[in-house]
């Protein structure tokens, strides 16, 4: 399957931006304790901080993947882009509610890294 690059970088804007808005501007829990276990701890219906952060680090990922799919060198990176989308993936299952406002994120990122 062969999609164009502004393709690529459109699709790359729109998980990007599923990620973001599902992590960052839903409901964070509110855990008092500073201890590891609350840093991965969340409520029902809540975000834990562990996926705040992720959805902030996927900004910058974006970027990134942005930048070397316009330049036309995206193949340099899709082996790290392919390992990021697994662990993201495996990472999601922490918080099963919120995996499933992902999906769509997942698979736009997995047309981006599957197409050449």
């Amino acid at each position: 399957m062969i999609i164009s690059n502004n393709i690529k970088i459109f699709l790359s804007i729109i998980s990007v931006l599923i990620i973001y808005i599902n992590t960052n501007l839903s409901k964070p829990s509110m855990n008092t304790d500073n201890s590891l276990y609350n840093f991965f701890y969340h409520q029902e219906g809540t975000v834990c901080p562990f996926g705040i952060v992720c959805g902030k680090i996927m900004i910058f990922l974006g970027i990134i993947q942005i930048y070397f799919l316009f330049i036309n060198k995206y193949e340099s990176i899709r082996t790290i882009n392919i390992v990021l989308l697994i662990l993201g993936i495996l990472a999601s299952f922490m918080n099963i509610p919120l995996m499933f406002k992902l999906i769509p994120a997942f698979i736009l990122q997995g047309v981006i890294t599957i197409s050449f």
